[in-house]
């Protein structure tokens, strides 16, 4: 029993069992700020996206329904050809590639695991 409480004290497995309230208030903190900073993240990564899709629906909902599409905007052959793609692949790229830094500098348990990597210690 003595081991159990041990182990749950260094983890969150346990649910907060035998953490004082000190530690679980720490502990949600923490977590609360990772969680924010995982959705700042990805509102940041897809803003181009967002802002894509809010000139598309504008562009529209012009008076002239689907006939003048492109319309001004997508007039341009970059925008019309590349903008959706580099707002959906491209944004999503540079989030995926975000998130395991920030799950490596935020959470400990993820850089022991990094360095615990067999792969790791050959170089």
């Amino acid at each position: 029993a003595i081991r159990r409480s041990m182990k749950c004290s260094r983890t969150l497995s346990c649910g907060g069992i035998g953490l004082g309230p000190r530690v679980r208030d720490s502990i949600k903190k923490q977590a609360t700020n990772t969680i924010m900073i995982f959705t700042f993240t990805y509102i940041i990564c897809n803003l181009p996206h967002f802002v894509n899709m809010i000139v598309w629906i504008i562009t529209m909902s012009l008076d002239c329904v689907g006939s003048c599409y492109p319309g001004p905007i997508y007039i341009n052959p970059f925008m019309y050809w590349f903008s959706w793609n580099i707002s959906e692949v491209l944004s999503v790229i540079v989030n995926m590639a975000c998130n395991p830094l920030i799950y490596y500098f935020r959470i400990s348990q993820y850089r022991q695991w990094v360095g615990e990597i067999k792969f790791w210690k050959k170089i």
